[in-house]
Order: structure tokens, then C-alpha cells, then sequence
């Protein structure tokens, strides 16, 4: 059987031996008062990383550290008896080799500093367990090197560029927010990033946001912002989903440009689609689709729908007469005195020409009837446009829908009855029979 002192003996060994084992320096420092720490076990890492040897043993760290370390040391010592508790620091030097100031020696550490105190209380060692952390530190610096340059160009361009969390709160947002938006970037912070989008469309947005974290693919979307004004601007917005190391979402990445030109520009496009360009009134194209709704609708509704072909009398003579401008003008002001005859929900159309359509809803055919006749008698035979002065009149052909028509025979029924209005001497109408 074993002694107990070789009982101990042999512990000690084991624990020194898994010691200079582990890669990590570890110090055993003697306490003996305020400026005496003396070395009383250095593992091996620690051993071949710092130069010191076996003879440092039992002697101070200012006997084997230059003074300025010695001091940064020993001060770390200090404050952790006097917090009497564990303590974590970052230090960084040329620890390797003291008499080299080159970047290669330039490494960072971070040390953990546990005091240990007798039954008296009185502190009587010191275990420092330190590690070198440069790469790790290299890493960071060159994350936020990284992260200041792509910062700087975010900041200076046009382009709207944010950041926002999955739940959607906003976490950056460019200084351009506020010359095109009129929001402070900081406003934007911690706020959700919904609340500036148009609230008809933000369930769209939504549902975008959930089907990017599902394919983890980017997406264009389009949508209205809040200037600071509370008026609406068009952005255009690219949206994709960042990762982590792990390949989980962690944020989204806008960038945005606004887009206003280009939304009045195709506004102007759908409206000339369907719009006449010289009088604004609906063209052929919206008048048939008008047309196919109310016909659509006919069997939901307690009304008649009636349609009137219209075009002017000697349309013709006048152009070749007078010349094609004072035709333009007769033909405008031709729809704005028919349109004062018409009620809001009427729908007036030019398809061409001289040639005009109305579309009419109306609960008893006589009132089709009447506005017909109201038509023709507003319409003064006499024009006077610029200095020219002559007779124009019109001539109305109507027909009344019934069940089965489509769009194309009830409009070609209601030509016809125009055809026979001119026929019977025009300035009338003719109802389709």
C-alpha cells in the first residue's frame, strides 16, 4: 500500500501531467503581498510560448516580464482579489518575443484570472489560465473592416438599402431613406418595417416574405412607402434572405429605388390602351369590355341595358371643307355637349370617327328613350368653332339587350338601327326592331 505523501505525490504528478497537456498557458502565481506574485507552476504550452523556463519557478513576475507587462499583469492580479471572484480580460502585445516589435509578434490574449483564498481569507494563489486568441481577433477586425466598408458604400448610394429582422422590424436603413423618403434613418430603427408600406398592399408583402423563407430565394417586389409627408412613392424593392453559418435565415436585405416616373408612365400607357387620345373618352376596346360586364351582370339585374350608335351627319363634308383641325375641335366639343346629357353611370366611348357608343342602364326602356330625344334637341344644328360657322346634327341607333345576345350583336343591332335613322332623313334616332 501506497503512503499517503506518495498518495498525494502521485496526485500531484497526474495533475501536472493533464496540465501540460492541455494547449492552453497556465500560471500557478504565489501570493506573498501587494508586490510580490512569484511563478509557482507555468505548464508546458505556456512554457514554450513565453521562452520562460524551470528557473522562473519561485521567482516574481517582475523578475521575468518586462516592467510595462509586469505591471498590466499584476494590476488584473490585484483587481481580482479584490473582486474575490473570477475574472476575464483581453490583453494584446508582443508576448512572443519581447525584444521584437513586428506585426507577426503582435498577438491578442484572453486571460482568465481565478483567486484563491485560505480560511483567513487572505488570498494565497493565483491560477491564470490564458489563451491566445489572434486569429480569432484578426477574424473580427477584418469582419468589421468588412462591415465599415460595405457601411460606407450603403451610406453614399442612391438606392434605398436596408436591413430588417424576420419578424420584420427594421434594423438599418441607408442615410438615402431621408433625401427620398423624408425619414431620418434613425427612424426607421426598431420600427416595423410594414408600417410604412400602403396597407392595401402589405398582406402581398407579407406573403412574399414567407415564400423567400421557404425557397431562401430572392424576390422583386413593388409596392407604395410613406413619404414624410404621408404621400405614397412607388419602390422598386429586391429583397433577399441572408443566412448564418448555419444556412438559417437570419435577416433580409432591401434595396430599394423609387419608381414614380416609370408608375405614371405605365399609368399613361393603360389609360391611352383605353382611352381616346384626341376627345379622353373611353375607346372600342374599354366600351366592349363595359359592354361584356353589364351583359354578364344582365340576369343579376332589374334593369334594361340599352346601347346607342351615334355618329354626325355629314361628318365628312366637314373635314373636307373646313380641314381635319376644326374637325378635331367638332368632334371634342361634340362629346362634351353629349356627355352633359348623360348621367355619371352612363358610359360614353368614341370607336372611331365620327362614330360615338353609349352604354345605358336604365329601369323602363322609355328611359332610353328619352334621353335619346334629349340628345338630339341639346345638339344645336348651328357650330361656330374659330371663325367658321355651319350646320351639324346627329343620328342615334339603338337597340335593347335581351337574353342570349353577346356584345358584338347587340352593338352590330344597334348599327343597323343607325343605318335606318340616317336612312329616314338623319337629325333622329331609330330603335332596333
Amino acid at each position: 500500500m501506497l503512503s499517503k505523501d506518495s498518495y498525494i505525490f502521485n496526485r500531484i504528478d497526474w495533475y501536472l501531467n493533464i496540465f501540460n497537456n492541455i494547449s492552453d498557458f497556465i500560471f500557478l502565481i504565489k501570493v506573498n503581498d501587494d508586490d510580490d506574485f512569484r511563478y509557482s507552476f507555468i505548464n508546458k504550452a505556456a512554457k514554450q510560448y513565453t521562452g520562460l523556463t524551470e528557473d522562473a519557478i519561485g521567482r516574481t513576475v517582475h523578475d521575468m516580464l518586462p516592467k510595462i507587462l509586469a505591471d498590466s499583469i499584476i494590476h488584473q492580479y490585484k483587481y481580482a482579489i479584490a473582486q474575490k471572484h473570477c475574472i476575464t480580460y483581453e490583453d494584446h502585445g508582443f508576448f512572443e518575443s519581447f525584444d521584437s516589435d513586428s506585426d507577426e509578434n503582435y498577438k491578442y490574449f484572453e486571460s482568465k484570472i481565478t483567486p484563491l483564498f485560505n480560511n483567513e481569507g487572505i488570498c494565497t494563489h493565483i491560477i491564470a489560465i490564458v489563451r491566445e486568441i489572434t486569429e480569432r481577433k484578426r477574424k473580427e477586425k477584418a469582419l468589421k473592416d468588412s462591415e465599415k466598408k460595405y457601411r460606407l458604400i450603403a451610406d453614399n448610394m442612391t438606392d434605398l438599402v436596408s436591413i430588417i429582422d424576420l419578424n420584420g422590424k427594421v434594423i438599418y436603413a441607408s442615410p438615402s431613406h431621408n433625401a427620398i423618403l423624408g425619414h431620418a434613418p434613425e427612424n426607421y430603427v426598431g420600427e416595423s418595417f410594414f408600417n410604412f408600406i400602403h396597407p392595401s398592399e402589405i398582406e402581398e408583402v407579407k406573403n412574399q416574405i414567407q415564400d423567400m423563407l421557404k425557397t431562401k430565394e430572392s424576390a422583386t417586389l413593388e409596392f407604395r412607402h410613406m413619404h414624410s409627408d404621408h404621400s405614397w412613392l412607388w419602390l422598386e424593392v429586391k429583397m433577399s434572405l441572408v443566412l448564418n453559418e448555419d444556412e438559417n435565415p437570419k435577416h433580409f436585405l432591401l434595396v430599394a429605388r423609387e419608381i414614380m416616373e416609370r408608375k405614371l408612365f405605365e399609368e399613361k400607357l393603360r389609360y391611352l390602351a383605353y382611352h381616346d387620345t384626341l376627345t379622353n373618352l373611353p375607346n372600342r376596346r374599354l366600351f366592349k369590355t363595359k359592354l361584356t360586364q353589364c351583359i354578364d351582370e344582365a340576369s343579376n339585374l332589374n334593369e334594361n341595358i340599352a346601347v346607342m350608335y351615334i355618329d354626325i351627319d355629314r361628318f365628312k363634308q366637314v373635314n373636307d371643307t373646313l380641314g381635319h383641325d376644326i374637325g378635331d375641335k367638332l368632334l371634342c366639343q361634340f362629346s362634351q355637349k353629349i356627355k352633359a346629357c348623360l348621367r355619371k353611370s352612363d358610359v360614353l366611348a368614341r370607336l372611331g370617327g365620327d362614330e360615338f357608343c353609349i352604354l345605358l342602364r336604365v329601369n323602363q326602356k322609355k328611359d332610353a328613350i328619352s334621353i335619346a330625344k334629349r340628345i338630339i334637341n341639346d345638339i344645336q344644328p348651328k357650330w361656330k368653332i374659330n371663325s367658321c360657322e355651319f350646320n351639324a346634327t346627329l343620328s342615334i341607333g339603338m337597340a335593347f339587350y335581351e337574353d342570349g345576345l353577346d356584345e358584338e350583336t347587340l352593338l352590330k343591332r344597334a348599327d343597323i338601327a343607325l343605318y335606318h335613322a340616317k336612312k329616314s332623313g338623319r337629325n333622329t334616332f331609330q330603335i332596333y326592331k
